[in-house]
């Protein structure tokens, strides 16, 4: 691991050379106690890392909290494209965002409206190269620099990378089949659910979802939809843009259709125009994914199955999963209005990580945040490591 854990007088030292790094290349287990004897080695104020779920910076984030550190947690933005996370202490389950409706209207009062509209143009070609420039030194180089490291991913990159040159083959059958499912939920008036796949080895589904699997979840998913949902509906998945072919959701989701009796009734797409599939659909499901502030944004109903920083009552769906399916619940625009005006003063800020302008603007905004004195989000707003799934028993019955 490559760690440069800076105090914040090292944040305003601009014409600095920047401090050496601290490379840790001892075993696991020893980094709590390696991460908190520098703490106090070097005075460290402030801690920041790029997410909270990862096995190394979960720790960092307990050791910080026991030595009154603050911590800065960077990851793209809840809202798309263009805005970057940055969130005390962590996020979905970990966050500060309050969950109170009230707490939230008060709060927004006076800020101003949100402005969607994207400042920069994205390449999934430099984001591409990004990757690779991050992960093939790793690989040839990872073993002899950081003996005792193991990836935090699912898959070696290299497997990783060999799904993507399959999925690459395939594309040819993809479009074919999108261009031909899509007309029925574009064009079509029969009512339909749309289910967004996120990536099953992301820690938003490892450590904010019920089981840590999405795979369960959308076995799960399929079985209620089969049990309750009106039989002229249909259910869509969408697979994410940065799968890499490697969950094969096409074979499985058609295997677990099948067993639950309903593959006349459920479609898989690889692209398409998201927005207008959600416009059009009679409600969304997700776990966590920030397709679900865009649901919310355009008032269709949203039931998140895992912890998300928007589910709030009055906002998603807050009965059972099977009364979703017959009962969605719409969500209060004023309230989605007050919560996404609040959630960009406190947590968001314009940027990215691909793009010499994007990353730019984001570093600077993130310093300025960093620096600041007053807190955004108060300590007491400091919530409890939420454990528990609203949908947890309902799904696991399900399975059963």
């Amino acid at each position: 691991m490559f760690w440069n854990i800076l105090g914040r007088r090292h944040l305003t030292e601009r014409h600095s050379p920047p401090p050496p790094a601290d490379f840790f290349r001892g075993r696991p287990e020893d980094w709590p106690a390696h991460l908190r004897a520098t703490i106090r080695r070097h005075g460290v104020t402030d801690l920041v890392m790029l997410g909270d779920g990862r096995p190394v910076h979960a720790a960092a984030v307990d050791v910080a909290m026991a030595n009154d550190v603050r911590i800065h947690v960077l990851e793209h933005g809840y809202i798309r494209p263009d805005w970057l996370t940055l969130e005390p202490d962590g996020m979905s389950g970990h966050s500060r965002m309050p969950r109170d409706p009230a707490v939230i209207v008060e709060r927004a009062r006076g800020l101003p409206a949100v402005a969607f509209t994207p400042l920069w143009r994205s390449s999934f070609l430099v984001y591409a190269l990004y990757d690779f420039a991050y992960h093939l030194p790793n690989v040839f180089l990872g073993p002899f620099l950081h003996p005792h490291y193991r990836t935090h991913g699912p898959v070696h990159p290299l497997v990783e990378y060999g799904g993507w040159v399959l999925k690459w083959i395939g594309t040819p059958f993809t479009r074919r089949h999108r261009d031909r499912v899509l007309p029925r939920y574009l064009d079509g008036d029969r009512p339909y659910f749309l289910f967004p796949l996120q990536l099953p080895g992301d820690y938003q589904i490892r450590r904010h979802a019920p089981f840590g699997d999405l795979f369960a979840i959308v076995r799960a998913t399929l079985r209620s939809f089969a049990a309750d949902a009106p039989p002229e509906c249909r259910l869509l998945f969408k697979v994410h843009p940065l799968d890499n072919g490697l969950s094969f959701w096409a074979r499985r989701i058609a295997r677990w259709a099948r067993e639950a009796a309903i593959s006349d009734r459920i479609d898989l797409v690889d692209g398409g125009p998201l927005d207008s599939l959600i416009r059009r659909a009679r409600g969304v499901v997700s776990v966590n994914s920030t397709v679900g502030l865009t649901a919310l944004a355009l008032g269709v109903p949203l039931v998140p199955l895992g912890n998300s920083v928007y589910d709030v009552e009055g906002m998603t769906h807050h009965g059972t999963l099977r009364s979703f399916w017959s009962n969605p619940t719409r969500p209060d625009p004023d309230l989605v209005d007050a919560f996404l005006r609040l959630l960009v003063d406190r947590i968001q800020l314009r940027g990215g990580f691909v793009g010499t302008d994007a990353i730019e603007a984001g570093a600077r905004t993130a310093t300025e945040r960093i620096l600041e004195t007053d807190e955004r989000l108060p300590l007491s707003l400091r919530r409890e490591r939420l454990q528990s799934f609203r949908y947890e028993n309902e799904l696991k019955r399900l399975l059963e």
